[in-house]
């Protein structure tokens, strides 16, 4: 059957309604006289603007929806409640570090380091990566993005330390970290001078390379500079971590580091 003789109870979705639409205006079009045509492209015109509408009535609600999920989608990605509280509220706090994540997201990139003192809000920015851990779905003929607490996944480096590779949760968690869309590793610190034992080393820098993939997005904090210093050859978090591990977090043109310095956003103390 051709697709001109389709019934018109068949509502087809996308890029094709249009076409659908144009092929029945023509057929019916060649069955009508002259005087009839200005009618019927009227009627098709109105056609087209009640999808429009409908379609963007949905988007209208389905945005307002997500508004509303945001914060139960910080709490099941497993965002800390200060960040939900921080990331939640009505106006958001324009800090270095949610700048810097939304700067990440805006150019695509997949990594994110954000270092500095403790209250700078390093946590939190790196939370509102959580924007990315999103499904497409489709609605009336569009996709439309919504969230997706599976694909987020929030973790502090000292619990991951703790992992053993005999216990079957602690591998679960394991595999989730290494395959979760959004990963945010909280606190990848130490003291100055202190270094990375051999196996939290080798942990880490499994982590790090199954993680420098297209379409993952990854943010690390940390309390130790990342600024080189000139007479050792590297930063504090370098000597920490590890050259190998620091060079496969900032892959050149896919990655993003930020410095949030030492002022305390919960005193205002500089």
């Amino acid at each position: 059957m051709s697709r001109d003789n389709e019934s018109p109870t068949v509502q087809r979705q996308g890029p094709h309604r249009l076409a659908d639409l144009l092929r029945r205006g023509m057929a019916q079009a060649r069955q009508h006289s002259a005087p009839g045509l200005g009618q019927l492209e009227a009627g098709w015109k109105q056609r087209e603007l009640e999808l429009q509408q409908l379609e963007a009535a949905e988007r209208a609600r389905h945005q307002a929806a997500q508004v509303d999920a945001w914060p139960l989608h910080l709490k099941l990605c497993g965002a800390p409640a200060e960040a939900v509280a921080a990331l939640a509220g009505g106006k958001v706090l324009e800090t270095p570090a949610v700048r810097a994540a939304r700067q990440l997201l805006q150019q695509g990139l997949r990594t994110l380091l954000l270092s500095g003192g403790t209250g700078v809000g390093k946590t939190t920015g790196a939370c509102h990566l959580f924007h990315a851990a999103v499904r497409a779905e489709t609605r009336t003929g569009q996709r439309l993005h919504e969230w997706d607490a599976s694909a987020g996944l929030f973790l502090r480096w000292a619990q991951l330390k703790r992992v053993s590779d005999y216990e079957s949760e602690d591998r679960l968690l394991l595999q989730r970290a290494h395959r979760a869309r959004v990963l945010v590793l909280d606190d990848l610190g130490g003291l100055p001078g202190e270094v990375v034992g051999p196996r939290h080393r080798e942990l880490l820098e499994e982590l790090v390379d199954r993680r420098d993939r297209p379409g993952m997005v990854t943010a690390y904090t940390t309390n130790l500079s990342v600024r080189r210093d000139a007479e050792r050859g590297g930063s504090d978090f370098s000597a920490h971590v590890g050259a190998r591990v620091v060079s496969r977090m900032c892959r050149q043109g896919t990655y993003l580091l930020h410095d949030c310095g030492t002022r305390d956003l919960r005193r205002g103390q500089s």
